[in-house]
């Protein structure tokens, strides 16, 4: 186990309010960076594609054959078409976003000596979390104390549960079957998932 991850964290404790300020800090919050393209890139990205090229090869026939209002009832569906399909896009990528701000996963996690239910967001190396049967695991953690059964076929595709004990460690993304522990965020598996 890296010590950075363990230092200044008791299993009694936990760590303190400054120190997860300092570690967020440090290593950013527990998920994954989202990269928004631009809007107008988005757009102009529906002009490329079978149908839009097939409009787009009317327009240049139009031109050519000098049939002008075919030109303009064309260009008005390429553009219609283009701004249908963009609107529909955002709308499903709007209500995605509200999903996942209403099924944030939440923990239970030890700081200043007391525990509390936190965004799995908020996790920082070193936090004592605990975890017990039903429990999505949303960092990467190693076990300090207790036992488990995990299920990682998610993640390797392996169908027979994962005994877990003290000193191994937990994959972010896997499911406890049974068993209660409490883990201790890993430093090295969480920073590598922020870059």
């Amino acid at each position: 186990m890296n010590p950075d991850s363990i230092e200044q964290t008791t299993i009694s404790v936990g760590l303190t309010a400054s120190e997860v300020k300092s570690r967020l800090e440090r290593f950013g919050s527990n998920e994954l960076p989202i990269h928004r393209p631009r809007l107008l890139l988005v757009f102009l990205k529906k002009f490329w594609g079978s149908s839009a090229w097939m409009l787009e090869f009317i327009l240049i026939i139009s031109l050519f054959l000098r049939k002008y209002d075919d030109f303009l009832v064309v260009s008005v569906l390429l553009v219609v078409n283009a701004s249908i399909s963009f609107f529909l896009e955002r709308r499903a990528t709007n209500i995605i976003e509200n999903l996942k701000t209403r099924l944030q996963i939440q923990v239970r996690v030890l700081r200043d000596a007391q525990w509390s239910v936190i965004s799995a967001s908020g996790l920082v190396p070193g936090d004592i979390i605990r975890i017990r049967s039903g429990d999505f695991v949303s960092a990467d953690l190693m076990v300090v104390e207790g036992e488990l059964e995990v299920d990682q076929s998610a993640l390797t595709g392996e169908s027979i549960d994962v005994h877990c004990k003290p000193q191994d460690r937990l994959i972010s993304g896997s499911i406890v079957r049974r068993g209660e522990a409490l883990a201790l965020g890993h430093q090295r598996n969480m920073e590598k998932r922020r870059h």
